[in-house]
C-alpha cells in the first residue's frame, strides 16, 4: 500500500476499527496490547488441538488403510471431511459473536465521525472492512490447524484423489462455509438491529449474542460426534442434511468430480444457505447506512425504584454502590453481553448433559432408570454454579470508563470500604448460588420429591463457597478499575479452568448425590454443616481483610515490578 493510499479516509479508518476490537472501549493502552497477547495466544491454542486431532486420528486410518476393502474408509471420509469443515466454522462463528457489538457503528462513532468530511458508505465499508480482517485472521489459523488432518485422511492405501487436489477442494468448500458462519451472524444482528424498535434494540441484541453463544456451546457436542455418523452419511439419510457442515462437505465432494445425486443436493442447499446469508447481511447493512440513527445505543434512563425498608436503613456507601451497578448493567451493553454470554455457556453445558441423558423423554413419561436421572440431576447445578459466577466476576471486573474511576478515589475510607464491596459480593451470590439452586431444584423435585430442598441448600452451599473462592483478591468497587487481560497464558488458564471444573464438579457432584440419593439425609446434614462453617469462617476473614486493604483502581500483571508504599 502506497504513503497516500495508507493515509484515505477509508485506510485510517479501517485501521482505527480493527485496533478497536482489542481493547472493547475499556482497556488501557497496556490492557490492549495485553489482550494482543491473549488473541496470539488463543490462535496457538486453535494450532496445537489441530496437531492433536492428527495425532488422534492417525491410529483410526492406519486402521482403515489396512482393512481389506475400502469401504470403511469411503464411509468414515464423509463424516470426517464434515468434520473438518465444521470445526473451522464453529471457530469462526464463536468469534463473529464475541465481536458482534462491533458489527455496525456505534453511538460514539455517530457523535465522532458523524461531523467530519466522511461519507456515510466510507464509515460502513471500513467497520466492515475491520470486522472482515479480525474474522479472516482465526478463519486462515483454524484453516491451517485442521490442514494436516485433511491431509491424513486423503492420503492413503484406498485414497481415490490425490492429496494435493484433495486440499484444495477442501479449502475451495470450507472457506465459504467459514465465511457462511460469520455471514449468518451478521445477518441476525442486521436483523435485530433494523426491525426491533430503537427503545428495545440496546436488550434485545445483547439477549440475542448471549443466545447465539449459548445455542453454539450446545450443538458443539453435536460437531464433535459428526465422526459416528458415518454410516448415516453413507446412506444419504436426509436427517444429516439440516447440518450447514454437511452440505459444504457436498459441495467439496462435487469439486472433487464425485456426481452424486445426494451431493448435488447439498450444494444446491449450500449456495441457497449462502446466498441467502449474503443478501440478508448485505440489506442490513444497506438498510443502517442509510439510517444511521438505527446503530445509536438508545439512552436509558435511571430511575430510582422505591425501596423497601430493609434498604432505606442500608449504609449509604453501600447503597450508593449498588445503585451504581445496577445503573451499569443496565445502560452497558459489554457488561450485559457478557453476563449474558458466559452466563448462556454454563446453561448450554447443563442442558447438554440433561438432553444426552435422555432426560427429555424421561419428562415426557419415557422409562429412565431413575439412578442415570438423579446423577445428571446432581451434576447440573455444577456448571451453573461455576460458569455463572464466572460470568459474574468477570463482568465486574471490567471497566465501565477506566479514567473515570477518581470519583471513588476521593472518598475512599477504610470505615465504609466493606460497605462499597458489598455490591460485588451480592451479586456472586445471587448468580452462583442463588440461581443455580433455582433452576435445578423444581427437576430435582420431580425426580427426588422432598430431598430436592436438601439439594438445593447443597446447591448454594457450594455455590457460597465458590463465591468466596472467587473474592479471594478483590479489592475492586465494580466497573472501577483498569483490566489487564492476559495475566496467565492461554494454555495456564485453560488448564486451571479445566481443572477446576473437572475436580470441584466431580466432588461438588458427590455431595449433591449424597443429598438426593442416600438412603439417610444425616450425612448431607453433615457434610452442608461443615461446608457451611469453613463459607462462614472465610467470609469473616475476607470482610475482615477488606477493611484494611486499600482499593484496587489500577489493575497489574504479575511479572510487573509491585511497589511497598511505605510512605
Amino acid at each position: 500500500m502506497t504513503p497516500a493510499a495508507a493515509n484515505r479516509p477509508f485506510a485510517l479508518l479501517t485501521r482505527h476499527f480493527f485496533r478497536a476490537l482489542f481493547d472493547f472501549g475499556v482497556f488501557t493502552q497496556e490492557g490492549a496490547d495485553a489482550f494482543v497477547r491473549v488473541i496470539l495466544g488463543v490462535v496457538s491454542l486453535i494450532v496445537t488441538f489441530g496437531l492433536l486431532l492428527v495425532y488422534m486420528y492417525a491410529k483410526k486410518y492406519a486402521a482403515l488403510f489396512a482393512a481389506p476393502t475400502g469401504q470403511p474408509y469411503a464411509d468414515a471420509l464423509l463424516a470426517d471431511t464434515a468434520l473438518a469443515i465444521a470445526l473451522p466454522m464453529w471457530i469462526v462463528a464463536v468469534v463473529t459473536v464475541l465481536v458482534s457489538h462491533s458489527l455496525f457503528p456505534d453511538e460514539t462513532d455517530f457523535r465522532v465521525l458523524m461531523p467530519l468530511p466522511v461519507d456515510r458508505h466510507v464509515i460502513f465499508r471500513s467497520k466492515l472492512a475491520a470486522i472482515a480482517a479480525f474474522a479472516a485472521l482465526f478463519t486462515a489459523t483454524a484453516h491451517v490447524a485442521i490442514a494436516p488432518l485433511v491431509m491424513l485422511i486423503s492420503a492413503g492405501r484406498w485414497a481415490v484423489d490425490a492429496v494435493w487436489l484433495s486440499l484444495l477442494a477442501f479449502c475451495a468448500a470450507s472457506v465459504p462455509a467459514s465465511l457462511f458462519a460469520a455471514l449468518a451472524v451478521v445477518a441476525v444482528n442486521g436483523a435485530f438491529i433494523g426491525l426491533l424498535p430503537r427503545s428495545r434494540v440496546h436488550g434485545a441484541v445483547a439477549a440475542m449474542r448471549g443466545a447465539m453463544l449459548g445455542a453454539l456451546v450446545l450443538v458443539l457436542p453435536l460437531v464433535l460426534a459428526l465422526p459416528a455418523r458415518s454410516g448415516s452419511l453413507a446412506q444419504h439419510s436426509a436427517l444429516m442434511m439440516v447440518a450447514p457442515p454437511v452440505w459444504f462437505m457436498g459441495a467439496e465432494r462435487l469439486l472433487l468430480g464425485h456426481r452424486d445425486r445426494y451431493f448435488v443436493e447439498l450444494t444446491q442447499i449450500a449456495a441457497g444457505a449462502f446466498a441467502f446469508a449474503s443478501i440478508v447481511a448485505g440489506a442490513s447493512y444497506l438498510s443502517l447506512y442509510r439510517r444511521f440513527d438505527r446503530v445509536m445505543l438508545h439512552t436509558l434512563g435511571v430511575s430510582r425504584r422505591a425501596r423497601s425498608p430493609r434498604r432505606r436503613d442500608a449504609p449509604p456507601a453501600r447503597a450508593a454502590v449498588r445503585d451504581f451497578t445496577h445503573a451499569t448493567l443496565r445502560r452497558s451493553a459489554l457488561h450485559q453481553g457478557v453476563v449474558i454470554a458466559l452466563s448462556m455457556c454454563g446453561v448450554a453445558l447443563a442442558a447438554n448433559s440433561a438432553i444426552r441423558s435422555g432426560m427429555a423423554g424421561w419428562l415426557g413419561g419415557a422409562a429412565v432408570p431413575a439412578r442415570e436421572i438423579i446423577a445428571v440431576l446432581a451434576w447440573m447445578p455444577m456448571p451453573l454454579v461455576v460458569v455463572l459466577g464466572l460470568a459474574a466476576r468477570t463482568s465486574l471486573a471490567l471497566p465501565i470508563e477506566p479514567k473515570a474511576n477518581w470519583v471513588f478515589q476521593l472518598t475512599e475510607r477504610d470505615a465504609i470500604r466493606g460497605d462499597q464491596l458489598h455490591a460485588a459480593e451480592r451479586m456472586l451470590t445471587m448468580f452462583a448460588a442463588v440461581m443455580p439452586m433455582a433452576m435445578t431444584v423444581p427437576l430435582q423435585w420431580l425426580a427426588a420429591g422432598p430431598r430436592a430442598i436438601l439439594a438445593g441448600a447443597m446447591t448454594s452451599i457450594i455455590g457460597l463457597l465458590w463465591v468466596e473462592a472467587l473474592l479471594f483478591d478483590w479489592q475492586r468497587i465494580p466497573f472501577t478499575c483498569s483490566y489487564m487481560p492476559g495475566k496467565h497464558t492461554v494454555a495456564q488458564s485453560s488448564l486451571a479452568a479445566v481443572g477446576v471444573f473437572v475436580v470441584g464438579g466431580t466432588i461438588g457432584t458427590g455431595f449433591e448425590f449424597l443429598s438426593l440419593r442416600a438412603p439417610s439425609p444425616a450425612p448431607a446434614l453433615i457434610v452442608g454443616a461443615s461446608l457451611y462453617l469453613v463459607v462462614a469462617v472465610m467470609r469473616r476473614q475476607r470482610r475482615a481483610r477488606w477493611r484494611v486493604t486499600p482499593l484496587a483502581f489500577d489493575d497489574e500483571l504479575p511479572s510487573d515490578v509491585m511497589r511497598f508504599r511505605l510512605d
